[in-house]
């Protein structure tokens, strides 16, 4: 029994008068005798009486009976009965309203949303804004007066860190939230927020975009664009910017619906539009490019990444330079300053260590493929590089043997010069009887080699004397001109234009792992590595890096065509 006297009903159902709608129940809830009306919903007590009696007139009576309505859930009719003027005689007694859950939560949270509130307009408006909005020390790649320097000049926005990229970091609370309402759509969808790739950073990658202005083409049929932000993730230190992640090349190249959409939007378009661009004066390996073009589903480079393209479309070196690895590694030549020949003896790395030089006749052939035509006088040598010169060169050789006397022998007697040079043309007269049979046999002849002779100083370590210029290259004659075709050498200086490759990193490999020189004995082999070659260092099991950055080059230069394109 509670204070007023009223005892609890013993089938009171505390669940069943739960209202999680309303603000307020009734303060003798807690007792076990809450009335029916309830509070008001604004905290007001309405109690009045237990129920409303009811006039019941039952046949023949006239005036009626009042009978109780109290429901039995509430307690059932009492045993008084109502007033005789048909009021309750249950009154209620009043009590003070309690808030609900709901109304407490409500509370909780308006509060902590006002706190929020407040304390992000004292930390967006006062002193210390910089930092509370910073969300981490910038990489040393945008930091220091050299990039404030340079984005001033781009950008049109003097300073330097949120300032430099965030155009709106400098303004005020007011034109931030109309800066976040103008943004693209989607911009404030609690999914995209929290998305691991964000695809609305428009108005930051243009201002990316302002310095780095090769870095925004990747190939022409791509998908869909992605945000710098996605690959490239700032404020994370003070150093470099961390790498691109694999996971970022495979969301694309390992996703079959993307590689379709790439296939297909690819095929409508020229093939111009994927032209590789390299640096001016490169020579780059010409392949057709694949019907579907690079658009294969890859997850791993040590799991399902196919072949180079240069092995698997078995296609052929077209230089006509004619050219024997397998013998220079491995066959009867001679040693060279007391040591075989091996790859190092014509391929040395450049000055960025990444590629190898161009292998030149002066640099790397001339040793021991010396151009002298005449045995008596090796230190006499055809020009190299240009048939005019050779021919001009041949046609003046009475001038020439008497610049050697003078030069090379020592002869100064002016007499003995002229004896000289008709002894030596006498003597080359006895081998070939005309000029014109002597140009014939320098540019012409494909003689492999000649007895060995002590020529050259070489002591007669068998250095062959000139076989003639069709030994290596491909001479043709030309209608009309004594001065024959001499088709250039076309040494690829990159064999993949789409990967890259550093040899530096590779110095303690023998080259020979990689490149089958030993067994090439064609100029037309190609003897670039396999995949399955790199795949056995590039592996979880071989321990060394292969993520997808760490070969290809994942910005290019948009081609010539795709600019100049209305329809890009």
């Amino acid at each position: 029994m509670n204070d007023d006297g009223r005892t609890p009903s013993p089938d009171f159902n505390r669940s069943r008068y739960e209202r999680p709608n309303k603000d307020w129940i009734c303060g003798h809830a807690c007792e076990g005798c809450p009335c029916r009306i309830g509070p008001s919903h604004k905290g007001e007590c309405r109690a009045t009486t237990e129920c409303k009696p009811q006039l019941q007139v039952l046949p023949g009576e006239t005036k009626g009976t009042w009978r109780c309505t109290r429901p039995k859930e509430w307690g059932g009719t009492c045993e008084i009965g109502p007033n005789p003027d048909g009021t309750c005689c249950k009154t209620i007694p009043k009590c003070q309203p309690v808030r609900s859950l709901r109304n407490k939560r409500g509370l909780v949270v308006r509060g902590v949303i006002a706190a929020s509130i407040a304390g992000l307009l004292i930390a967006l408006t006062g002193p210390a804004r910089d930092s509370f909005i910073n969300p981490g020390t910038l990489s040393s790649h945008h930091t220091g007066p050299e990039f404030e320097k340079m984005a001033a000049s781009v950008t049109r926005n003097p300073g330097q860190g949120c300032v430099a990229c965030h155009h709106e970091a400098s303004n005020g609370l007011a034109r931030w939230t109309r800066a976040a309402f103008r943004a693209g759509k989607g911009s404030l969808q609690f999914a995209n927020l929290v998305s691991d790739h964000p695809k609305d950073f428009t108005r930051m990658d243009a201002t990316c975009i302002a310095c780095h202005k090769n870095e925004s083409f990747h190939e022409a049929n791509v998908p869909r664009e992605t945000a710098c932000s996605v690959c490239h993730m700032e404020h994370k230190g003070g150093g470099p910017l961390p790498a691109v992640a694999m996971q970022n090349c495979t969301d694309c190249h390992g996703d079959i619906g993307q590689m379709a959409e790439a296939d297909r939007k690819g095929r409508g378009m020229p093939h111009e539009f994927f032209a590789k661009v390299t640096m001016p004066g490169t020579v780059q390996f010409a392949i057709e490019r694949p019907a579907a073009g690079f658009t294969k589903v890859i997850q791993s480079f040590a799991k399902d990444h196919p072949d180079f393209l240069v092995n698997r479309a078995q296609v052929s070196d077209t230089d006509t330079l004619a050219f024997n690895h397998a013998r220079h590694l491995t066959g009867d030549i001679p040693l060279l300053n007391g040591k075989r020949l091996d790859c190092a003896s014509c391929h040395q790395v450049d000055t960025s260590g990444a590629f190898m030089r161009p292998v030149s006749f002066e640099q790397n052939c001339r040793a021991c493929h010396s151009l002298q035509f005449d045995e008596r006088n090796p230190t006499m040598q055809l020009p190299h590089g240009d048939a005019t010169y050779v021919r001009a060169y041949l046609r003046s050789l009475p001038v020439q043997y008497a610049q050697h006397a003078t030069r090379d022998l020592g002869i100064t007697s002016s007499t003995e010069v002229d004896n000289f040079v008709k002894e030596q043309m006498a003597n080359l007269r006895t081998r070939v009887r005309t000029g014109e049979m002597l140009e014939q046999q320098v540019f012409f002849s494909g003689g492999k080699k000649t007895p060995a002779t002590g020529i050259s100083g070489l002591d007669g370590s068998g250095r062959a004397s000139f076989a003639g210029c069709a030994y290596c290259h491909e001479v043709t004659p030309k209608p009309g001109s004594s001065v024959p075709e001499i088709t250039p050498p076309a040494m690829p200086d990159r064999w993949m234009p789409h990967a890259r490759f550093n040899h530096s990193k590779h110095v303690q490999v023998d080259c020979t792992k990689c490149h089958s020189a030993e067994r090439s004995q064609l100029t037309s082999d190609i003897i670039m590595p396999t995949q399955q070659s790199c795949v056995e260092c590039h592996s979880p099991k071989g321990g060394v890096n292969f993520s997808c950055t760490e070969c290809h080059n994942y910005h290019n230069t948009p081609p010539a065509a795709w600019r100049d394109s209305p329809s890009k």
